[in-house]
């Protein structure tokens, strides 16, 4: 992706916000494998795996289940990312294969908090298998 279609994409809403999500959610994969050398968030109850299409699907609902319009999820979404350091990067001359995108230690810390807090509520539901038994039932 160019720094130009970060900001002036060409298509619909849509396709914006469909591009910050995917920057987004790669970012956090990213750093989860740097730190951990695979894509898991590291609860105090156990590991949550991730991938990008759980990861896309989990932030964006969360975020419209809140009320936030399209636009506004964009926005946040491109607040979260480190357009300073991805812009000035400089990582060959001679072949440059891309760059990957980088959150912000604010992008971060939400990240982190939203899987946190879903850690906690698995927990209280008495772990995944409960969770997933009772996904039909009405929540109160």
């Amino acid at each position: 992706m160019k720094n130009n279609e970060i900001w002036n994409p060409a298509g619909s809403v849509e396709l914006a916000h469909q591009q910050a999500l995917t920057c987004v959610s790669d970012a956090y994969l990213f750093h989860l494998v740097s730190l951990h050398r695979r894509p898991v968030y590291r609860h105090k109850y156990g590991d949550i795996s991730l991938n990008q299409p759980a990861l896309r699907g989990f932030i964006d609902s969360y975020l419209a289940d809140k009320g936030w319009s399209m636009e506004r999820r964009r926005a946040h979404y491109i607040r979260m990312l480190d357009l300073i350091k991805y812009m000035h990067r400089s990582n060959a001359d001679f072949v440059d294969w891309g760059t990957v995108p980088a959150l912000n230690p604010r992008g971060i810390r939400w990240m982190n908090a939203c899987f946190s807090r879903m850690g906690e509520m698995v927990n209280s539901f008495g772990g995944w298998n409960n969770v997933v038994a009772n996904a039909d039932s009405e929540v109160k």
